[in-house]
């Protein structure tokens, strides 16, 4: 399929909800995972991966190649030595024989997005640079897990501690600008000391850093089983529809398992029930602190005017929710991490 073709597609798959619903179909018939991205490795890198891929160098600059960490259709992820600091680090590259134009703007949205915003949060990247013709990446090497390889359900009190940095990174990204549009269990990484850290702006959008409330932003794009109700029906990406992924995601390390969100993969076989019929939180998760419960099923009104305003108010309820004293038996075990270092093909 030609690239012009491509971007005519996605054109129409965005302002035509019917055609939205056919694309998410044939994902799930071609076997394509059904958290992979709308707009991301589908219909541009998919296909590049089935014609062929490019091998690169064993050095791209002063970056020495060890092993692959995973690979997917936008591209590979290598833990990689950096020769002049000698330390470890994660290379992100394309590897399409021909790397098209989407993935070249993927790569350098991802870029601008997280040196924007420079947070403990959210994963740093050090360097954007370019390989015989094809972009590269190089971030921290985080020695951990994605959320989306933990055994949920976790201890709701450890959700939590999970849920106020999540909350800060979103914050953070928000102030100076940024959009995810992407929030997802698979793109958020737990260091060993913890620290949960955002990854995989690749489908970010740029909106006036200086406005309190940030102009919505154009396109549709992110995952279907994370996208809000209103993107379903054309409306824009805003600050309102990352919050009800960080709804989901929370809501899914909470209780192993998503309700049905409204819009074509609610009708699909196989789809979960919807949030009233599964019943409040603090239902399905017997001692979970109501005022948790209740910012997480805000951040799930179908309305985007019933959920939080901004991610500082949720960062502020989340924080005192977890502040000492606020419950004098919140400490939990961890999950452990295991011996498989982190999920860098959630990065692609």
């Amino acid at each position: 399929m030609e690239t012009g073709t491509r971007v005519d597609i996605h054109r129409h798959a965005a302002e035509c909800p019917a055609c939205r619903a056919l694309l998410v179909a044939a994902v799930r018939s071609e076997g394509v995972p059904s958290d992979a991205p709308l707009e991301s490795s589908w219909l541009g890198g998919r296909m590049q991966v089935l014609g062929g891929s490019w091998k690169p160098p064993t050095e791209v600059d002063e970056f020495r190649l060890v092993r692959l960490l995973g690979r997917g259709g936008m591209g590979a992820v290598y833990l990689a030595h950096d020769t002049s600091l000698d330390r470890h680090v994660a290379l992100k590259l394309s590897i399409a024989l021909q790397p098209d134009t989407h993935t070249l703007e993927s790569f350098a949205v991802e870029a601008r997005a997280i040196a924007r915003i420079k947070h403990p949060n959210v994963v740093t990247v050090f360097r954007a640079g370019e390989v015989q013709g094809r972009p590269y990446l190089v971030y921290e090497y985080v020695d951990g897990k994605s959320l989306a390889e933990l055994r949920l359900p976790l201890p709701w009190r450890y959700v939590l501690d999970i849920a106020v940095g999540l909350a800060r990174g979103l914050c953070a990204a928000h102030q100076r600008g940024v959009l995810h549009r992407d929030l997802k269990p698979g793109n958020a990484i737990l260091d060993t000391d913890g620290t949960v850290k955002l990854l995989d702006f690749g489908l970010a959008a740029f909106v006036e850093a200086e406005l309190r409330m940030p102009r919505a932003a154009p396109g549709v794009a992110g995952t279907p089983r994370y996208l809000a109700p209103e993107l379903w029906s054309g409306a824009e990406a805003t600050p309102q529809s990352d919050l009800y992924a960080l709804g989901l995601l929370l809501y899914e390390l909470c209780t192993g398992g998503l309700p049905r969100t409204p819009g074509p993969l609610s009708r699909m076989p196989g789809a979960l029930e919807p949030l009233g019929r599964c019943g409040a939180l603090v239902e399905r998760v017997p001692g979970m602190d109501p005022e948790f419960a209740q910012a997480i099923e805000r951040c799930l009104a179908e309305d985007p005017q019933q959920r939080f305003t901004r991610a500082e108010v949720l960062c502020g309820v989340l924080e005192r929710l977890r502040a000492p004293g606020a419950d004098p038996a919140f400490a939990a075990p961890r999950p452990e991490h295991g011996a498989r270092p982190w999920g860098a093909q959630n990065m692609l």
